[in-house]
């Protein structure tokens, strides 16, 4: 892992938005950790998730995005916060672009804002996480077939590495293979179990290892 990966487990940490202990997911499984991207509710803490955003996508994908795509509606504040934070600290002139749930009949019309989408322009995705996959499957068709973008990746803040339908791989893979995306998360369940037994100050959190372990034994992708 990189510093600024170390540094976001921290931040998840921090924030309330990575929790451990028993929590049941809306798939029925008793989860031993759970994340919430509604932590990030203030204008300082999205300020950092977008830095964090900025750094990984910098790293994945060098400096030839045009624009940052943030799918209705949690997309849409962390795309707007990723471009400010690139042209302000990367110096990295990059637009925002997002899409209405329905299209607009007046004033600018249409179901796009921001950027203007033309064919070829290379474009990430943000999200917060992949759960089901239904936003991007809805949201990629329609960035490819109606304006023939350039996806060069999706990112997002965690992969929680868990087995998504039938196919027994994770929903993260499942989105990748079915939609011929790369799919860029921040940092995997492993990252945080690697991270929580080496860093001194989460030693606390470590009594929460053992139960990580057998979740992912049990469901791990």
């Amino acid at each position: 892992m990189k510093d600024y990966q170390r540094a976001f487990i921290n931040f998840l940490i921090e924030t309330g938005a990575l929790r451990f202990g028993e929590f049941t997911l809306k798939s029925g499984r008793t989860s031993p950790h759970f994340f919430n991207s509604a932590q990030f509710n203030s204008g300082s803490s999205l300020a950092t998730l977008a830095g964090f955003y900025a750094q990984h996508l910098i790293a994945s994908l060098g400096r030839d995005c045009r624009t940052v795509f943030g799918p209705a509606y949690k997309g849409i504040p962390l795309a707007v916060a990723t471009a400010i934070h690139l042209a302000e600290h990367h110096h990295y002139p990059i637009g925002y672009t997002f899409n209405r749930k329905e299209a607009k009949a007046h004033g600018d019309g249409g179901i796009m804002v921001g950027q203007p989408l033309q064919e070829g322009l290379p474009l990430v995705i943000v999200e917060d996480v992949i759960t089901a996959g239904t936003t991007l499957k809805e949201i990629v068709p329609l960035l490819r077939d109606q304006y023939r973008v350039d996806i060069r990746g999706v990112i997002i803040s965690l992969d929680r590495c868990e087995k998504g339908g039938d196919s027994g791989c994770s929903a993260r893979t499942e989105a990748e293979r079915e939609l011929n995306i790369t799919v860029l998360p921040l940092v995997t369940i492993h990252d945080v179990i690697e991270h929580i037994e080496s860093a001194p100050e989460l030693q606390s959190l470590r009594t929460h290892i053992p139960a990580i372990r057998e979740y992912l034994k049990t469901y791990g992708a």
